[in-house]
């Protein structure tokens, strides 16, 4: 049985303002991916953070420095997670916060999800204020693992620290 599928509303719209919605919907589409991609990346970047923390304390050749490279990068980690995602602790306490990177991106997807009118200021608002506090938080986090994160693997290489996930180790048959 074949059937027609459509919108209630839709045909209703001027032309202008269909593209308008679907177009803003197509843009916080793709944030929204790219916020997710990074806070997967962010979470993925601490879950080695910590394996790089107990290799060093498994290491007789590691430094105090060292140790204080990771404590600082995941330091910087926090920061970002915090721009992104929001501060659970304050959240826990009720605390009254402006809402996260994440939670604006999240927030005009659902509320233009079943939309038949062209975004409102408000959601354009938020998406400007979203997109440019995440291009910051993500050059942030893209110098964090590409800079940062390469080093202190190269490091934990350099003087035999147990393995830890992300890292290929440098092997020779001697």
């Amino acid at each position: 049985q074949s059937f027609n599928v459509t919108t209630e509303g839709l045909s209703t719209m001027a032309a202008a303002d269909r593209k308008a919605l679907f177009e803003f919907q197509q843009k916080v589409g793709r944030l929204q991916r790219a916020v997710n991609g990074t806070l997967s990346a962010a979470n993925e970047l601490r879950t080695n953070l910590a394996t790089a923390k107990r290799a060093l304390m498994e290491t007789p050749a590691a430094s105090e420095k060292l140790v204080d490279e990771v404590v600082g990068i995941d330091k910087r980690l926090n920061e970002i997670l915090k721009a992104l995602r929001g501060d659970s602790v304050l959240r826990a306490r009720q605390e009254t916060l402006p809402p996260s990177i994440s939670e604006r991106v999240n927030g005009i997807v659902g509320d233009q999800r079943m939309s038949t009118s062209r975004p409102t200021q408000t959601h354009i608002t938020a998406y400007g204020i979203a997109a440019a506090d995440f291009d910051v938080e993500l050059k942030k986090l893209r110098t964090l693992i590409e800079v940062d994160a390469a080093k202190l693997e190269k490091s934990l290489e350099a003087i035999g620290a147990p393995w830890t996930s992300g890292r290929l180790p440098v092997w020779q048959d001697r």
